[in-house]
């Protein structure tokens, strides 16, 4: 995994997990949102949640040495943003993923991470 659409899968994917669990902390674990998790995907998922934390959208409490965090739920610029975002006829991220919450497809997660980004590069630009 080594592309923009690689992380954006994943930040769809750590985005629906926290969504699902409303604000409840939780313990989120690369295999919770990757499949065949190896030391790359790993490290992936860890700078993923790294820049999730940086831009303000997700909190945890801690992160363990394996690349998992304990703690981890939505901030509220992450509820702003799960909330503004939408596509496929939804009003919001969140309405898409809580409409299917056995699993979106690759492609869903992929267009989630997308709007995140943008949305966060929007914001970056409006403080300017």
């Amino acid at each position: 995994m080594n592309s923009l659409n690689d992380s954006y899968e994943v930040i769809g994917r750590i985005l629906a997990k926290l969504i699902l669990n409303g604000l409840r902390r939780q313990r989120l674990e690369p295999n919770h949102v990757m499949e065949n998790v190896d030391s790359d995907a790993t490290h992936h998922f860890v700078d993923v949640m790294e820049w999730l934390r940086n831009e303000g959208l997700v909190t945890s409490q801690a992160q363990y040495t394996d690349g998992s965090y304990f703690g981890a739920q939505l901030t509220a610029k992450g509820i702003a943003a799960v909330e503004r975002g939408s596509f496929d006829g939804s009003t919001s991220i969140r309405e898409t993923v809580e409409a299917k919450p056995g699993g979106l497809t690759s492609d869903s997660y992929g267009k989630i991470g997308s709007l995140i980004g943008g949305l966060i590069g929007g914001f970056a630009q409006s403080a300017q």
